[in-house]
């Protein structure tokens, strides 16, 4: 007698319980990505550098590094508001009118977190040139304290030294430069850069500027940087970076480190820009920031005039040599295009968002696919979108939450600038307050939780597939309006829906737990990258980013599209490891619950004062 054979396990049809997702329509939908990929890959092209300057430049690095020994030594401490920063604006003037040179004052008042209102003052010097088109140089006068990071005397000296090489009697390159230069000495860059933003809003010569130039820490012992990150989706010029690169190249014999790939993509998803190049980017002026990576001794740590003096004169010959090409070009202006700068190599802003705006495509439709199959085989979809809702609903308590977290002390309040990673609520970590705050968060969570705990027994294929349904049709809107708003915030998106996609139909816990945590991944990469950037770790990176929403550098639209993408991850990850229910177990029509009851028991009041009042 012939044995029987062992009978195979059949693959789930199409168009069931089991295997709801459409992956023709997704895999077909897919072929809409060719193009764009190819106009991406096609958009990466070399940067084109203005050319070297004819005359060496003539930056004394020693002159500067006692400029900044002095400044360093006499005022250690220039916290914008204080004395101390006073007598350095003071000094600042007196230094410059020896050297024959002009200094306007603009003088105001900024609310800065950690400090309250103070007085700032940004000193600026002008060297009229042939045209009244500027070349702008920045650097920042104050620091955080003698001890704490953001000191910047070697760029304030760097600048000193710049202007004296235009100052009446001086050794210029030229009698007269084509264009008009102005040397601004900003306060509050140790505090997000107030003094550039206010130079940028406020400044007529901003509204001239060709270009400027931020000078940073010149005389630190680490690698060369180039800072290029903008509040916005802009980025400087390529030309002016590719310049700035060529220059400090030939000047140092090394290139300049250029933020990662990845770290670009998180500062244009936020948008975040920590140097003071983010201010003058988001008024439409190309800026770079030149600078010295952290190495030895840091901000606040004394150096020797001899050892700084080599570091500083490599910088400040090729921030010399910057202008000196600046000036000579035909250019009529340098744009503020959004790019990806990989080497020496760009990448097209546009490429790039046009790229991730199509990738929305096949997700999106493989979603409403499943909404219609959903709606054909009548699942319970009403029970699934009010557990979805109720889910948003406390995610979304946490904005009240932080709204009065910020009279309370426990979140910063101030100008709208980016908090530097030294202030509060990082530094002074407010536990007392973020435990009040976090105990508030829970108890909302378990008033909402009692409609969408399972009770009695597990939910069935059908309320399963259903809650996959809401959770996907509502990403999948987000993900239409993070296209239309914020296009690369869809890095960290598209991974997570495209993992999360495939949940529906799995039945396996391993599975479902292993898909679930890949779509995690992606917007935890987002959010450690961003900390590594600030030197962070999670949790204070976290209190950073509340921090800017407070403070209004991250628009509260931002967060309500963190939060409401959090509550469609939440329903998923309930479904996923299993501890999914329907809204008040499935039953139609639900009976009221907290709020409902709470907005009849009001109006019954209120027709009750009414009716008696008559």
């Amino acid at each position: 007698m012939e044995a029987a054979r062992p009978s195979r396990r059949r693959r789930p049809r199409r168009r069931t319980v089991d295997r709801p997702v459409n992956v023709r329509l997704v895999r077909a939908a897919s072929v809409l990505v060719v193009l764009p990929l190819l106009a991406f890959l096609f958009s990466i092209a070399p940067a084109g550098a203005l050319p070297r300057p004819a005359l060496e430049p003539a930056f004394d690095g020693r002159s500067a590094a006692e400029l900044a020994a002095a400044l360093a030594t006499e005022y250690p401490s220039r916290v914008p508001g204080s004395s101390e920063a006073e007598g350095a604006s003071r000094w600042y003037r007196e230094t410059m009118a020896s050297l024959g040179l002009s200094t306007e004052q603009d003088t105001w008042r900024e609310r800065l977190p950690g400090l309250g209102t103070v007085e700032l003052r940004n000193l600026v010097t002008v060297v009229p040139g042939r045209s009244p088109q500027a070349i702008v140089l920045v650097a920042h006068r104050d620091n955080a304290g003698a001890e704490q990071e953001g000191d910047n005397a070697w760029g304030t000296a760097a600048l000193m030294e710049l202007a004296r090489g235009f100052a009446p009697g001086g050794a210029a390159p030229a009698p007269k430069p084509q264009r008009t230069l102005v040397f601004v000495s900003t306060d509050g860059g140790a505090f997000g850069g107030a003094g550039a933003a206010r130079f940028a809003t406020v400044s007529p010569h901003a509204e001239r500027a060709l270009a400027a130039i931020v000078l940073d820490d010149l005389g630190g012992g680490g690698r060369p940087f180039l800072a290029v990150a903008g509040r916005g989706t802009v980025s400087p010029s390529r030309a002016l970076v590719a310049s700035a690169s060529a220059r400090i190249t030939e000047q140092g014999g090394v290139a300049p480190a250029l933020p990662s790939p990845l770290a670009q993509l998180v500062d244009l998803a936020l948008p975040y820009a920590a140097g003071e190049q983010g201010p003058l980017l988001a008024r439409g002026i190309a800026a770079v920031t030149i600078g010295r990576e952290q190495s030895g001794a840091g901000p606040g740590q004394a150096q020797s005039v001899a050892a700084a003096a080599p570091r500083l004169q490599r910088l400040g010959r090729a921030a010399e040599a910057l202008v000196s090409s600046l000036d000579a070009s035909a250019r009529a202006g340098f744009g503020t295009p959004d790019s990806l700068f990989l080497g020496s190599r760009v990448a097209s802003g546009w490429a790039a968002r046009l790229l991730l705006v199509v990738a929305v495509c096949p997700f999106a439709l493989g979603a409403l696919d499943l909404l219609a199959r959903a709606r054909r085989r009548r699942l319970p979809l009403a029970a699934a979108f009010r557990a979805l809702r109720s889910r948003a609903l406390v995610w979304l308590s946490a904005v009240p939450l932080l709204w009065l977290a910020v009279p309370a002390g426990v979140l910063p309040a101030g100008a709208s600038l980016p908090l530097p990673p030294y202030s509060p609520p990082v530094a002074d970590r407010p536990t007392g307050g973020l435990a009040v705050l976090g105990l508030a968060f829970v108890l909302v969570w378990l008033l909402a939780r009692r409609r969408l705990a399972p009770a009695g027994r597990p939910a069935t294929a059908e309320e399963r597939l259903a809650g996959y349904t809401a959770a996907l049709v509502w990403l999948a809107v987000l993900a239409v309006i993070l296209a239309v708003t914020k296009p690369y915030a869809l890095v960290f998106a598209l991974p997570a829906l495209y993992a999360w996609l495939w949940l529906p139909g799995r039945s396996r816990l391993p599975a479902c737990a292993a898909l679930y945590l890949l779509g995690v991944l992606a917007p935890l990469t987002g959010l450690l990258a961003f900390g590594d950037e600030l030197d962070l770790g999670p949790g204070d990176t976290l209190l950073y980013l509340l921090g800017l929403v407070s403070v209004g550098y991250l628009p509260l639209s931002t967060l309500l599209l963190m939060l409401a993408w959090a509550a469609g991850g939440a329903q998923l990850g309930a479904l996923a490891f299993g501890r999914y229910a329907p809204y008040a177990g499935g039953r139609e029509p639900p009976p009221a619950g907290l709020l409902r009851r709470s907005a009849l028991w009001t109006a019954r009041r209120a027709r009750a004062r009414y009716a008696s009042g008559r």
